[in-house]
Order: C-alpha cells, then structure tokens, then sequence
C-alpha cells in the first residue's frame, strides 16, 4: 500500500523532495513540523520521507470518515491535547524512537487553539529531547485536498515539493517553570514554522520575476486587482499594458536609470509602475504631499531630469503648483497621456510577445526596487534606498505570521510613495494572488468605509489617524466582512482599538516598522499578540538595545536582516550611498538599523514602543517621553489631532508646548486631569497653541517639523 500510494503522488503530483538528508541525519527521536495546507500533508510526509510516522491527531477528527484514507500510510494515535494523559502517550511513542508529527485539519495559522497545541507539541520535544525537523509542503495548497478549497484558484494535480530544512531543538530552560516555561517553548515552536516559511522560500528574484510566478500560479486570467473606477484587471491585463507602456517609456527616456513616479494608489499607477521594472528604471517615488521645497531638494538629491505622472491626477489632486516647481527645477514631466499617443507598433508587438512567453528582465535581486523618503519628522527628507530582495523577503516574513490568503481581498488606500501602502497594500497581494483594490486617498473618510464595504474587502491597513476617521463616519455594517486589520506608522489609542471593536466588531493588530527595513518589523497575530504591544519581531530578524543616556529600561533598538535598506543617499553627500551601520556598546557594526526608537522588549519577545530617541524631552534633570504625555492627552480628547513639541527654556533647559485641534484648552483643564491619573506634573505643557487644523504629513502622521516651527515662533512672540 505504502508503495502504490507512493507511486500515484509521485505520478500525479511530480512530487520532489529537496534536502533529505536534514531528516536522515536527525536521530531517532523526530518531531516533524509543517506549514499545513491541505490534507495530503501525511501522506506526503509518510512516504517520501523513507518513514513510517506515527500521527498524533484529535479523537475528533479522526472520527471523521473522509479524514482516514488519508493516514492510511502512517501509524495513528490518537489524541486529546487538553488531556495529560494524551501527551503522555506521544512522549512514550518519541522515547521508542518513533518519529512523529501532530495532525489537525486546519492551517496553524487560521486555528485560534494552535498555541494551545504547540505548547503540547513543545513540552513533548522538550522532555524526550526529541530533534524538530521543520518541513515546507509547496504545492499541496493548490490542489483539491486544500484547507483553501472555498476561497482560492485550485489544481487537480499541482506541482508538490518537500523543502527539509535542518534539525533543531528546544533546551530546557530550568530557569523559568510552569506557565510562563510551557509559554516560551510554544513560542520557539512557533518561531521556527515561521522562520519555516521564510527559509524554505526563493527571494533571489527582482519584483518583475515574482508578479510572474505569481500569475503561473493563479493563472494569467485571475482577476487580481481593482479600483475606484470598478474596473477589474487580470494578471495577464497589468502585465500585458506594462510591457507595452514601459517599452514606451524606455524610448523617451534613454541613458536615464532614475526616473520619479508621482501617481496615485490605482491600476494605472500600478500598470506604470510595472512598466518601470520590465524595462530596468528605478522609480522615485515622489512624496506630493511634502511640499514643493521638499520634492525638489529630493529630485535634485538624486539627480532626476524626468518625472512619470499624469494631467488627471495633477487636476483632481490640484497640485498644479508642485508641478509647476518641477518644471522651474529645470526636469520635466512626461505624462501618461502623452505616452499613450507615443507608443510605437513596435512597442505593441515586443510587449505582446514578452506577455505571451512571461519574458521579463534579469535584474539581480540585490539591484534597487525603488527610492522613497523619510517621512520628514526629524528634518530634510533622506532617499531611502530598498532593494527587490528587501521587499520580497519582507512580504514573505509578513506572510509568516498573518492569516492572509488569496481568498481574501485588500482595500489599500494607502499611497504609493508610503512605504506602507507600496510593500504591503501593493508587492505583497499581487506576488502573493490577493485580489487588491485600490483607492487614491485614504483621507476621503466617509467614502472609504462605502467602497470597503461595496468591494467586499476582508483587509485594510492604516494609520492610527485614518482608521479613527473610519470609524467615525463609517456605519457598523460596512465592515461586516472584515478578518484583518493592521494599524502601523503610529501609535495605536486606546479609543480607536475600543471603538473598532464595539462599532465593526474587530479588533486590531497593531504594528510597527519603518521605510529603512521595507517596512514591517514586528506586528500582533492571533496566535502572538500582547496588549500594548507592537508583536513580536518578524522571522528572520535579529534586535540589540542601544543604550540611551537618560534611558534606564529599554534602549533604541538595532534590526538586521534581509529586509533591512540598502541605505541612505543625503542632500548633502549627493552620489553618496551611506549603507546601514549602527553604533553598538561602542563598536560600529555593518548592516544594521538604528531605528532611533525607544523601546522594551519582555521575556517573550513582545516589543512596547516607549518613544522616539529624538522626542524625549529633559525637563528639570528627569527624562520625559513626549510620546506618552501625547497617550495621556488623548485619553483626554480622543479623536482630537494633537502633538507635543519641545522647545528651549532659559531656567529648565526644555518646556513643552501642545499644538492641539481644538479651542479653549488651558493648562489648568490638563493638569486637573493628569492630578486625577496620578500623571506627574512635569507632563502638563507650559504652553498651549490651539489651531483650526492640525500639520499632518500625507502618510497620516503629525508633523513635528511644522509644529516645531510654529511652536518656535509662539515662545518667541
């Protein structure tokens, strides 16, 4: 039976195992671990890895008749991983040199009891010091036996591949005991099927290549994305108008590798911006909402002679005097319309024949993805420098840790020149076959929440700031279909996550990241989250706390990683690519980011954001967090914009002054309630400027260099 079944899989499903020898070679005592998909998985497992395996699966479900033929080739004990006595039964199989795995018929990471099963799973490989072998199952997925089989593009016999990756192992910690140690080892547990996924998945390819594998794996007439204008568009569409429109574009702009992108979140931002990587331009992406003296230090930073927009966007975005900047700077702008009525025959039919053969450039995944700027909050705008490897890995490093699919559908309002709104609303579902629809504004807060709901969307991202206005004009029906939302970019109030859950009935992950590392560093799952926490750092990812003058818990944390920059190229050291390095306990060490954010990081991993290094303010000797004195305000006026600045003080070195969107406020009303909260007196600003509307940056964020500005010339009024 074991051969027969061997041979139909292998027949069917062209099945290929790679590396075995990571599984030959780890001893007698196995616990195998996998990224469930479907539920060939023991089967899979059974027969191709040379090994009779013994499956531990709830009484439950194997009671269930259609779920047996399944183990036909394996040894079956069954299980109950509430019960002690169930446990018991898979250390005795491990101690007899069985190799094992744990069965359940559901992906890890859809299951909301899947920790409760790792901490079983990890207490046995911890007593019988039993060797993990993570396994990668690519392929199965995709066929009819799939956990996805209701809301993604399935095969009858895709292409199944075994990725065995080394052996490890979880030691017993004998510092830590009960509750927290059976905690800790699931968590570990959990780390290396994340880091499963990660390890297991080929990133060495540019983002051309990998919206191609894609369109092989769903199909060239899935539809893959949408927008405001309810047009849909297949993989084979984009693709085919971006070799097209980029060969084009190629013509018009020869011996120029830089080219700035100043378009909005909608398919022909996306179509053009395709065209830039099938013919090797980098995009710069232009921030239209920095300014006109931002936008044009930047361009001239990296020497940019041409811009890629479009007259309708200029019109509706009014933004005529921004282009009137760029044209004075000495660039010009080529404009998608003008581009159309350019292409060339010829154009048309070495477009149509890269489309029909999926031929795309061979550019090396180390090359630029694109450049983006700082934010802007702690002075001139830096070009940031991201690689397609930064990109991808990090999309694979997201996709790790979420429960995303390609059944679901993401609303990215976000723009493009956010790294946000470019590497998880736009690279991540259209390399990954989710179906995304695109809005140009996520400041449109009363029609957002109607096309989310009209578009049947499951996943939206956002800025504290928009999600607020979400859940202020949006009506509780209008994000009936939501599974996911992820709020990054800024801190998460305590009002908006309480809202969203009373109002919409869900509750929000909150992350955090930054444009340097592509941008997602840690984000809260179901599986792992922490209250007031921003997760737990991304698979892949190595932390050091920099010790902070002032700081006596925590420090500014340090990241490497494969998605971190390539690095910095400044106004005043044009030409001048500055890669990642950070001063450590005195030593500088390459490749890695100094965030420059404050922060703790518990036991288990779980990061708590204390504030920016640059927004602590010393008031009398003592270290003040600006950040939480901000978290405190808005505890007062919820949905009210505010920000605290610092400024010089003669007598105490600093004095804080709140720039705030409301009228009437006093100190006196502020200090009355910090006395309430036990909150010191130091918090209460000496100064207060009340405005009709607060400075916000296009992302959402508040702008601090305005605020600082205007704070500045209050205290010197």
């Amino acid at each position: 039976m074991h051969f027969i079944i061997r041979f139909l899989l292998k027949i069917f499903f062209r099945v290929q195992v790679i590396d075995i020898e990571h599984y030959t070679n780890a001893g007698d005592r196995v616990l195998l671990v996998s990224n469930c998909g479907s539920l060939l998985d023991p089967l899979l497992l059974s027969c191709f890895l040379n090994n009779r395996i013994t499956v531990a699966i709830d009484s439950k479900i194997y009671k269930k008749w259609w779920i047996r033929p399944f183990l036909l080739c394996s040894k079956i004990l069954e299980a109950d991983f509430n019960s002690p006595i169930s446990t018991l039964k898979l250390v005795n199989a491990l101690e007899k040199h069985e190799h094992c795995m744990v069965f359940h018929e559901k992906s890890f990471m859809q299951d909301s009891h899947f920790m409760k099963i790792l901490e079983a799973t990890a207490m046995i490989a911890e007593r019988t010091e039993a060797k993990i072998v993570p396994v990668r199952i690519s392929g199965a997925a995709y066929s009819k036996f799939s956990y996805f089989r209701h809301k993604q593009l399935l095969r009858y016999f895709p292409k199944i591949t075994l990725t065995v990756l080394p052996a490890q192992s979880i030691d017993k910690d004998l510092t830590v005991s009960g509750k927290k140690r059976r905690k800790l080892n699931a968590i570990r547990l959990y780390d290396i099927m994340s880091n499963l996924l990660l390890e297991s998945t080929n990133t060495d390819m540019n983002f051309a290549q990998a919206f191609v594998e894609a369109m092989k794996v769903h199909g060239k007439k899935y539809i893959i994305a949408e927008d405001q204008e309810r047009k849909c568009v297949d993989y084979k569409t984009i693709l085919l108008k971006a070799n097209v429109l980029g060969r084009a574009l190629a013509r018009l702009t020869k011996n120029e590798l830089r080219l700035g992108f100043m378009l909005p979140s909608s398919l022909a931002g996306i179509v053009s911006f395709l065209g830039f990587h099938l013919t090797q331009k980098i995009p710069v992406m232009i921030n239209f909402t920095a300014g006109a003296y931002s936008v044009v230090g930047s361009c001239q930073t990296l020497d940019l002679k041409t811009v890629v927009s479009s007259r309708t966007f200029i019109r509706l975005g009014e933004l005529e005097f921004l282009e009137k900047a760029i044209l004075d700077a000495g660039m010009r702008i080529l404009y998608l319309e003008d581009i159309a009525k350019r292409i060339a025959f010829t154009d048309k039919i070495k477009g149509l024949l890269a489309t029909m053969f999926c031929h795309v450039v061979k550019t090396p995944a180390s090359e630029p993805f694109a450049i983006l700027f700082t934010s802007g909050t702690e002075g001139l705008p830096k070009s940031v420098f991201i690689s397609h490897k930064n990109v991808l890995v990090n999309k694979e490093q997201a996709l790790g840790v979420l429960s995303v699919h390609s059944g679901d559908r993401l609303f990215n309002c976000l723009p493009l020149f956010h790294v946000f709104g470019l590497g998880v609303g736009t690279v991540l579902p259209l390399t990954s076959g989710i179906k995304v629809f695109f809005y140009p504004s996520p400041l449109h807060f009363r029609i957002v929440p109607k096309l989310y709901y009209e578009s049947q969307s499951t996943v939206i991202c956002g800025t504290d700031t928009f999600l607020a206005g979400y859940a202020r004009y949006g009506r509780p029906y209008d994000f009936c279909n939501t599974r996911l939302v992820i709020e990054g970019a800024e801190k998460l109030r305590e009002s908006t996550a309480k809202t969203w859950k009373e109002k919409f009935g869900v509750e929000i992950m909150e992350g955090y990241g930054a444009t340097e590392t592509s941008p997602v560093l840690s984000v809260n799952t179901d599986a792992n989250k922490a209250k007031n926490s921003v997760g737990r750092l991304l698979p892949g990812l190595e932390y050091k706390l920099k010790k902070v003058e002032g700081i006596t818990e925590g420090g500014s944390l340090c990241v490497k990683g494969d998605n971190v920059m390539l690095g910095y190229m400044r106004a005043s050291n044009k030409g001048v690519l500055e890669k990642p390095r950070a001063e450590i306990d005195g030593q500088i060490l390459e490749g890695w980011y100094d965030t420059g954010d404050i922060v703790e990081v518990d036991q288990y991993g779980f990061i708590y954001i204390k504030g920016r290094a640059k927004r602590f303010a010393k008031l009398g000797g003592e270290m003040v967090s600006l950040v939480a004195i901000e978290m405190a305000l808005s505890e007062l006026w919820p949905d009210v914009p505010l920000g605290i600045v610092a400024v010089p003080d003669s007598k105490k070195g600093e004095q804080l002054v709140l720039i705030i969107e409301k009228q009437d406020v006093t100190t006196n009303e502020i200090a009355t309630y910090f006395a309430t909260k036990g909150v010191s007196a130091l918090w209460t600003p000496k100064k207060i400027l009340c405005v009709k509307q607060a400075p916000l940056l296009g992302s959402g964020k508040f702008d601090y260099n305005k605020a600082k500005v205007m704070a500045d010339e209050m205290t010197a009024s």
